[in-house]
């Protein structure tokens, strides 16, 4: 069913004015502590990577609860593919990645009256065909540029593209590279609907942490964050004057933790997981996520 007819339909059984606004593309807390470091030059695949959204609130303009006790999930569970090479590019280790995903739903609009899952499917694809990271004695740097294409189908696909730009560091506070904070900034810029006269507004996404190596600096411990705002407003003749025209935003913290569970010669497998309480939402979503994954990597050892 088409999620605007359903929020027109909810606000009008409601009698609740609809403060909602259009969702993006970007999953907050996908990412954590040392999000500005590529990986060393490998072959990793994620598989699962299991993705947890449980939203318990919806939050209007003024960041007053528009929805208590809600119980509305959004489930991923997917495989993904990153490498990262040993070509060097601007003095950089070139790398991509592919994330297939599959969810249970997509959540386009931050509103009440949403139905419940529809069960796992394809969903939009994520691509990165460029990431460039550096590294030095005391930080590591990051740069990238992604897309999102809509193959998802029914309510699994937000049915647009994205372009999504990547910039971010992870400083270490030690010469043995022990303690480490990291930031990096997703800015996600998204074309018109397909079949609607809407353009959501771009999105930034700030997601890092401060981290402690452990386990011979292969694993870590640390507290990872979120924050997200939309930075322009969503577009176009398709959005109804009942909804909200204010710009959303959503900040989240949370424990996160990587260790490795078994390594023989240049083959390692991690586990990792990661846990998000947000709060200081405005017309958005409220809630936890977690994300679990185990980790494969095959390391390219460097040349001598």
């Amino acid at each position: 069913m088409n999620y605007l007819r359903c929020a027109v339909r909810a606000t009008a059984m409601s009698g609740i004015g609809l403060h909602a606004q259009y969702q993006g593309l970007n999953l907050r807390s996908d990412v954590g502590v040392k999000s500005g470091t590529q990986p060393g030059p490998g072959f990793y695949v994620i598989l699962p990577l299991y993705y947890r959204a449980d939203y318990t609130g919806i939050r209007d303009e003024n960041g007053n609860d528009l929805l208590r006790g809600a119980n509305i999930d959004m489930d991923l569970l997917t495989p993904a593919v990153s490498v990262t090479t040993p070509l060097k590019i601007l003095g950089a280790n070139y790398g991509f990645q592919v994330v297939p995903l599959f969810m249970n739903q997509r959540l386009a609009l931050a509103r009440p009256g949403i139905e419940g899952s529809l069960g796992y499917g394809f969903a939009d694809m994520y691509v990165q065909p460029v990431s460039l990271g550096w590294h030095t004695d005391r930080a590591d740097y990051l740069a990238a540029y992604g897309f999102f294409a809509p193959t998802g189908v029914g309510g699994r696909s937000l049915d647009m593209w994205g372009h999504e730009i990547v910039t971010g560091t992870t400083v270490y506070l030690d010469s043995k590279k022990a303690w480490s904070v990291a930031l990096t900034g997703f800015y996600d810029i998204y074309q018109t609907k397909r079949d609607q006269d809407i353009r959501v507004g771009d999105i930034l996404t700030i997601e890092g942490g401060a981290a402690r190596s452990i386990i011979k600096g292969v694993g870590y411990a640390g507290v990872s964050y979120v924050a997200q705002w939309k930075m322009t407003k969503d577009t176009g003749g398709g959005i109804p004057s009942i909804l909200s025209r204010s710009n959303g935003r959503a900040f989240g913290v949370g424990p996160d933790v990587s260790v490795p569970v078994f390594a023989k010669g240049t083959l390692v497998g991690l586990v990792g997981f990661r846990y998000s309480w947000e709060f200081g939402a405005k017309t958005n979503f409220e809630g936890q996520t977690l994300v679990v994954n185990f980790t494969l990597a095959k390391i390219i050892p460097p040349r001598r």
